[in-house]
């Protein structure tokens, strides 16, 4: 049996695509391993579907133990005001602009900003532990789950002889949270370093692997962010105003200030806003004296299609302030397919190939609240509607899933596996 090592930059509870494949190549036959961070409350070890966790620390046992049993309980709580920081303001309408033209090129200090050097040395120190324990394990292959994770992955792999792959989940140095030239230039060198020792490099998208074929000059494996397929969620009956759905992290410059903002412009449509996150509070901020704005609880993963199904419509309004937004296809776009919702979307280079490609929904600039309120308006009155939401969970059964998906991966797995 092949053992595989995964290592991904998180704590592994929410990381949907590491679970699609870490669960995948455990059913067929691979010995899997999974190395994560250890976080307060998680345990060290955890068995699920097949493979098995490893969750680990930069500190030693007694030095985690002061910290999260002792200092923890002794921190004064920071004050409500100090822990939301500044709230954001209702953002300005503007005329549309569509299709949405390519975010212009970012002007970045040159120099790291406080904290991003303690930031990178902390990445270093967790991908050295990841190393030492996987390299116990003497894994077959090693998988990094993005660059944060990639020296782990190949140090494990040279020192065990194992084949390496790199799933770039994002256009790395093309974030927001990437904010100084410096930082830049960190990744681009560990990129340009490592990625030559990798015998696979996949990512979630075909724009994504244009740009990544382009700059990495070899082949990229397009592995989309698919759903496993379910049949069509029985829809509950509705009760009083339609409501839009977001789904998802509410995290910077994803449009949500926007989207809230446009329910000022119209009354015939409920947004509602379904997840977790930093700009939770600002949002919530926003919303206050709008009847037709609710933030709800997030859900458990396993609930995500069948509570989607509440809803009369998905909304994806990213901002295309960096490429990696500009050109990306996030997951929700595929959850809302598979419930069989018509979808609303930035109109963005991969969401307008999905949305008129397949007859699913319709488009806005998500930077003009007054657009995607009528957007939203338009799709809910449109006539089509509940055939595009049809066409919608149709074309993830015929061509927009999981099984069909991971066939590629294990294709790429058994060909590494006979070198």
């Amino acid at each position: 049996m092949k053992k595989v090592a995964l290592f991904v930059f998180n704590h592994a509870n929410a990381d949907l695509r590491t679970h699609r494949q870490a669960r995948l190549l455990a059913q067929n036959g691979y010995e899997v391993r999974l190395y994560c961070f250890l976080e307060a409350g998680l345990p060290q070890r955890e068995e699920r579907a097949g493979y098995l966790i490893c969750r680990e620390d930069q500190r030693s046992h007694l030095t985690r133990f002061f910290d999260d049993q002792v200092m923890r309980k002794l921190r004064r709580p920071k004050p409500r005001h100090e822990e939301l920081g500044p709230l954001p303001a209702i953002p300005a309408d503007r005329p549309p602009v569509r299709p949405c033209p390519p975010p212009s090129p970012r002007d970045l200090p040159a120099d790291f900003l406080p904290g991003e050097q303690e930031y990178l040395a902390y990445v270093q120190r967790i991908n050295a532990v990841w190393a030492r324990e996987a390299s116990a394990w003497k894994p077959d292959i090693c998988q990094a789950q993005d660059l944060d994770a990639l020296q782990a992955a190949y140090d494990t792999a040279q020192t065990c002889g194992a084949r390496l792959i790199l799933d770039e989940h994002e256009l790395w140095t093309d974030q927001p949270f990437i904010r100084s030239q410096a930082t830049v230039d960190y990744w681009d060198r560990l990129e340009a370093r490592l990625v030559p020792h990798c015998q696979a490099v996949l990512t979630v998208s075909q724009p994504f692997a244009e740009v990544l074929q382009k700059r990495l000059g070899r082949e990229i494996l397009v592995l989309h962010n698919c759903q496993e397929y379910q049949p069509l969620p029985v829809r509950p009956p509705r009760q009083g105003r339609p409501i839009a759905l977001y789904q998802g992290v509410f995290g910077v410059e994803r449009g949500l200030e926007q989207l809230v903002a446009s329910a000022r412009y119209q009354q015939e449509i409920v947004i509602a806003l379904r997840g977790f996150g930093s700009g939770q509070a600002g949002l919530e901020h926003l919303a206050q004296g709008l009847d037709n704005v609710l933030i709800w609880e997030r859900c458990p993963p396993s609930e995500m299609i069948a509570r989607a199904a509440e809803a009369d419509m998905g909304v994806i309004p990213f901002l295309p302030t960096c490429l990696n937004h500009y050109l990306n296809t996030p997951n929700k776009l595929f959850e809302y397919m598979l419930a069989g919702l018509p979808v609303a979307a930035a109109d963005l280079p991969d969401l307008r190939r999905f949305v008129e490609g397949e007859q699913i929904g319709c488009l806005f600039d998500p930077f003009s609240p007054s657009d995607i309120a009528r957007a939203l308006v338009e799709l809910w009155r449109d006539p089509e509607r509940e055939a595009k939401g049809a066409r919608a969970h149709e074309a993830c059964k015929r061509r927009w899933n999981w099984e069909n998906e991971s066939r590629k991966m294990l294709d790429c797995y058994k060909a590494l596996a006979a070198m």
